[in-house]
């Protein structure tokens, strides 16, 4: 007998309080109803694939760890292209919903599928109710009378409001991936760091922060430096952890960076040794900082 699901659908950047919600419905009502789970995304993001100006909150990995942390039997990641971007509305909801034996669907009630996202939730109901597929649209999320939305949470990581993020996140803000080996410029700097893979995608801020990360249930405080190298004209977006008090050889094992606070804003040196300069004043600043973090 073909598997059946229970579902939802979209971009879940940041996997924040409204879309857990979401994802409680789905897993209630799969109880209820003995199906599976499923949460149907995308990667990219199609603001990614139209090269829009906003950027992503959270790493591939972070979200398929979070989606299998919250007990999700099936994740389907769709690759965002040209083919899959001119799908009609009524080719996407056959090809992966029908064809995919949905039974139940929640999704929010601003959601759009299709080319152009000219598929709306009146015609979304429409084809679920051909096709006998429960339909539930959820209202927006709101907490301390806020709409809980990616947009938001952006907003808040672009100016550095790491606590509150993770009001409406629900968890501490956080980037994870493997480390992997980098052009060694830490070395080059006397300040070694642990390169996180991210990717390659791009982030929706940067800077010079103040974390902390767990390596063998340990707490170590670290300094990030999250963005472009412009010292080393390298100017894709990367992920860097200097780790306090900290040597030991980590490469191939996941990391995951809890983000604090700002040290600084991303800086062009004249120099190498401007740089270095530079650094051992970040390093003076987060002991300082990290004294409000220290438990």
């Amino acid at each position: 007998m073909k598997e059946s699901f229970a579902a939802t659908i979209g971009n879940f950047d940041g996997v924040h309080l409204g879309h857990q919600e979401l994802i409680d419905k789905v897993k209630i009502t799969a109880s209820e109803r003995t199906l599976s789970t499923k949460v149907i995304t995308f990667n990219p993001y199609p603001f990614e694939f139209f090269q829009w100006k906003k950027k992503r909150i959270l790493s591939e990995f972070d979200k398929r760890h979070i989606f299998n942390s919250l007990g999700i039997d099936r994740i389907v990641s769709i690759e965002f292209n040209d083919e899959f971007r001119n799908q009609t509305a009524k080719e996407f909801f056959i090809d992966y919903l029908v064809k995919e034996n949905i039974k139940y669907l929640i999704v929010g009630e601003d959601f759009k599928f299709g080319k152009d996202r000219l598929g709306d939730i009146r015609l979304l109901s429409e084809l679920c109710s051909e096709n006998e597929i429960e339909l539930e649209i959820l209202e927006d999320f709101k907490t301390k009378n806020n709409k809980v939305s990616s947009t938001l949470i952006r907003e808040l990581l672009a100016h550095n409001n790491f606590d509150e993020a993770k009001e409406y996140l629900g968890r501490p803000y956080t980037i994870s991936g493997n480390v992997i080996k980098g052009k060694n410029l830490g070395r080059r700097i006397s300040t070694p760091t642990a390169n996180i893979d991210i990717d390659n995608v791009e982030f929706c801020f940067n800077g010079v922060f103040l974390g902390r990360t767990f390596i063998k249930d340990k707490s170590y405080f670290c300094i990030i430096n999250f963005g472009p190298k412009p010292t080393f004209d390298d100017y894709r977006q990367s992920l860097e952890a200097h780790i306090m008090d900290f040597d030991e050889n980590i490469y191939d094992q996941a990391l995951s960076i809890e983000f604090l606070c700002k040290i600084r804003g991303q800086v062009k040196f004249n120099s190498v040794e401007e740089l270095k300069i530079q650094i051992n004043e970040d390093k003076n600043k987060a002991r300082e900082l990290l004294k409000s973090y220290e438990r």
